[in-house]
């Protein structure tokens, strides 16, 4: 099917296809604890922990999508979302919390595994997820059907305040001011 035939299909949303998350709804996930070692080594950066629902669809449980939250330095919390393959990508994507306003975002990134947005969450969207039901994440599949996808914020609030306890990784350290070169001295005359 061609991008015309897509783009001329009405925008009628539809359900998710039967979604649940794959355990608890939201999880803490914190990367392992780094192993003192008798060797010096350069470390890699340290990762924040972060907060995930994982939506699984069919039989097979396959992925439908992921949304991750983490707590930073710079952004407060971030919000990361994994889409399946099939995003039609000039629609965007949209977030909304029950029935408020739609948040929109675009498509950043592709690979293998899918399509990927993400946002900072500012303090009316963290407030509203908190006391909210529903986190819904709607985009637009190649032949122009809308999907609307609803995650559960069941228990968002406890995990949200599990998340806010763990530490943060460190920021970067400011790379010192470049020396200014010692000057040279004048060379002996003859």
């Amino acid at each position: 099917m061609g991008l015309d035939a897509a783009q001329s299909r009405p925008a009628q949303p539809a359900p998710a296809p039967a979604a649940q998350a794959a355990g608890p709804a939201w999880q803490l996930v914190c990367p392992p604890a780094p192993t003192p070692s008798p060797t010096p080594a350069p470390s890699p950066a340290a990762q924040p922990c972060s907060l995930v629902q994982n939506l699984v669809a069919g039989e097979q449980k396959q992925r439908l999508l992921t949304v991750v939250l983490q707590r930073t330095p710079q952004a407060g919390h971030n919000m990361t979302i994994a889409l399946p393959h099939g995003v039609y990508f000039p629609a965007g994507v949209s977030v909304q919390v029950d029935e408020g306003a739609q948040k929109p975002l675009v498509v950043q990134t592709s690979d293998q595994n899918g399509a990927y947005t993400g946002t900072p969450v500012d303090a009316a969207l963290l407030a509203a997820m908190r006391a909210g039901k529903t986190f819904k994440i709607g985009f637009t599949a190649g032949n122009g059907q809308r999907i609307i996808v609803p995650v559960t914020l069941q228990d968002f609030p406890t995990s949200l305040a599990a998340l806010d306890k763990t530490p943060l990784p460190p920021t970067a350290p400011a790379a010192p001011a470049a020396a200014a070169p010692a000057p040279t001295p004048p060379a002996p005359r003859r």
